[in-house]
């Protein structure tokens, strides 16, 4: 990113060197947020009239999504308009935190319409508002991440403008438990890149080939020079998790709210085709190539086609069904990864079925339209119940 002097800039040269980097790196910027700058010498009379202490730079409301700083200080606009302003518009939670201060507003509204009122009063009216409540609740539980995103984005654009050592001087005044949950997520991002960081606060995922490459550069670095094929696959919504399935000797399955790689060494891709292990077959067949070789790709899917049905592959897709069962219902594992597994557990017994029929369906959806449209009524309601009964 192309800064320019960090001592000289304007809040609007942050804001559209800014916007550049975020519309490089993710795929859109801030649109929704607005910014007013209050005169230093009229901050403390702004505060004051909200009845809080003016002591603090600044302040986001997301019910109307405007960043409202004292002028010129670049540490506070990075946090308040690009932290809270984009964690407001591109994260679910900073969405619903939205939605429920519009809703209080609107209530709000509607109580005191036409009628002179008190900031006393407005607080006493939330006092038993059942909104209210629930904004406040749901604030709390979600208040530590919101603000670690915010002092993560002052540390990324402090270093895009040359501004490390303001942000230093603020990182100083933290306590020490402060100073550990911010060096985690610092570390985080120097170790697997600024892309990643965003997906891991689960922020919007523009999944197109560009963007999930540069992700995995970012986190796989030279490993990539020893990776045989990285597809994509699932579904690639802006808020699902982001499905990678890698053939790499040096790569290992990871399972991640944000990120699900399947991983195998490239020793057992022939055996699982042998098997028609759909874990391998759904991705080879329906992903998109993301890095690798493409006649290497080709090459997989012809072998899949032209695989045989075996005794050998229902008798593994049986087995794995009890794996992937017996994996659902172990609590240790939380239930990201319970529910996970179940759902393998559901495709393993429908594959064993469907290949016990003499038919042989390739992908994971495909399993799905044919138990609903082909089993019998007993096999589909195991299929449905994954076995658990």
């Amino acid at each position: 990113m192309s800064e320019p002097s960090s001592r000289d800039s304007t809040s609007q040269d942050y804001i559209e060197i800014s916007n550049l980097f975020y519309q490089d790196l993710l795929g859109y910027k801030p649109e929704k947020t607005s910014l007013e700058q209050i005169p230093e010498t009229q901050w403390e009379e702004f505060y004051h009239s909200r009845g809080q202490p003016s002591n603090k730079l600044g302040i986001y409301l997301p019910r109307n999504q405007t960043a409202i700083i004292k002028e010129k200080n670049p540490l506070i606009l990075f946090h308040e308009y690009f932290g809270h302003g984009l964690y407001c518009e591109q994260n679910l939670t900073g969405r619903k935190l939205v939605a429920l201060e519009k809703r209080l507003l609107k209530e709000e509204k509607q109580k005191f319409q036409n009628k002179k009122f008190t900031l006393d009063d407005i607080q006493r009216f939330r006092q038993q508002n059942q909104t209210f409540q629930e904004l406040e609740s749901f604030r709390q539980e979600n208040l530590g991440k919101y603000e670690l995103f915010a002092i993560w984005t002052e540390y990324l654009l402090s270093g895009e403008f040359g501004l490390k050592d303001d942000f230093g001087g603020k990182y100083d005044s933290f306590d020490k438990e402060s100073r550990e949950i911010v060096d985690s997520i610092i570390n985080f991002s120097e170790t697997y890149g600024n892309l990643a960081t965003f997906y891991a606060f689960e922020l919007k995922r523009i999944q197109n080939k560009n963007r999930l490459l540069r992700l995995c550069k970012d986190i796989y670095g030279k490993k990539l020079d020893r990776t045989r094929l990285i597809l994509h696959f699932g579904s690639g919504k802006p808020f699902s998790d982001i499905d990678l399935f890698i053939v790499s000797n040096n790569i290992p399955s990871t399972y991640d709210p944000w990120l699900d790689v399947r991983a195998y060494k490239l020793e057992d891709i022939e055996k699982n085709i042998r098997f028609l292990n759909p874990m391998v077959t759904d991705p080879i067949m329906v992903g998109g190539l993301i890095f690798g070789d493409n006649n290497y790709l080709e090459e997989l899917r012809r072998k899949i086609l032209a695989q045989p049905i075996t005794e050998e592959a229902i008798r593994f897709n049986l087995k794995e069904y009890g794996v992937e069962k017996r994996r659902s219902k172990d609590s240790s594992l939380g239930e990201y990864l319970q529910n996970k597994n179940f759902r393998s557990a559901k495709i393993f017994l429908t594959n064993s079925l469907v290949l016990k029929n003499g038919d042989k369906v390739l992908t994971s959806k495909g399993l799905v339209d044919y138990a609903k449209k082909r089993l019998s009524h007993s096999e589909k309601f195991i299929e449905l119940k994954g076995g658990i009964e």
